[in-house]
């Protein structure tokens, strides 16, 4: 019934994974920007984590290893590709001009919804958020900054299967 979920389930790599949030912001919006994705380690400070960001102006989309590590090793790929999903589409929306949090958090729900279905694990953690499955990850308070970071850019990231840990 929800086709974009069983290509998100099967998806083998970030590339992939981002190829759905294109394609779904593609047919829900009609717009479509090319990004850079770029991995940084900003580790984990006490319970907080940045899972990832959009530096406002660029093209950019930064993930953070350190959730992606332990989300890979810690679930299935079905739990581990909604995670890159969930954020990669939010991120995705920041870079195409939407830069209020409340309105990005709804939309990231909407999409998930119409295009996942409302039990698919994305859509679950649109509405309860990523803590729902991942207890040890969790959001920074407003205002707080990100680390000095050195941010390893992925090559031709949405044309070839590019992985993570290798």
């Amino acid at each position: 019934m929800y086709l974009m979920a069983e290509e998100l389930d099967r998806a083998d790599s970030i590339s992939e994974i981002f190829r759905v949030v294109e394609t779904v912001i593609l047919r829900k919006l009609g717009k479509h920007r090319p990004v850079m994705l770029g991995v940084a380690e900003m580790g984990m400070r006490g319970e907080l984590v940045i899972g990832a960001f959009h530096p406002v102006g660029s093209t950019l989309i930064v993930l953070n290893k350190t959730p992606l590590e332990r989300i890979s090793k810690a679930s299935s790929r079905r739990l581990f590709n909604a995670y890159c999903f969930h954020m990669l589409l939010h991120e995705y929306l920041h870079s195409l001009g939407m830069l209020d949090e409340r309105d990005v958090r709804r939309m990231v729900y909407e999409i998930s919804r119409e295009f996942l279905g409302p039990e698919h694990p994305a859509t679950v953690m649109s509405s309860r958020g990523v803590t729902h499955y991942f207890p040890f990850i969790t959001y920074p308070a407003p205002g707080e900054n990100a680390p000095n970071l050195k941010i390893e850019i992925v090559k031709d990231f949405t044309q070839q299967s590019v992985t993570y840990f290798s």
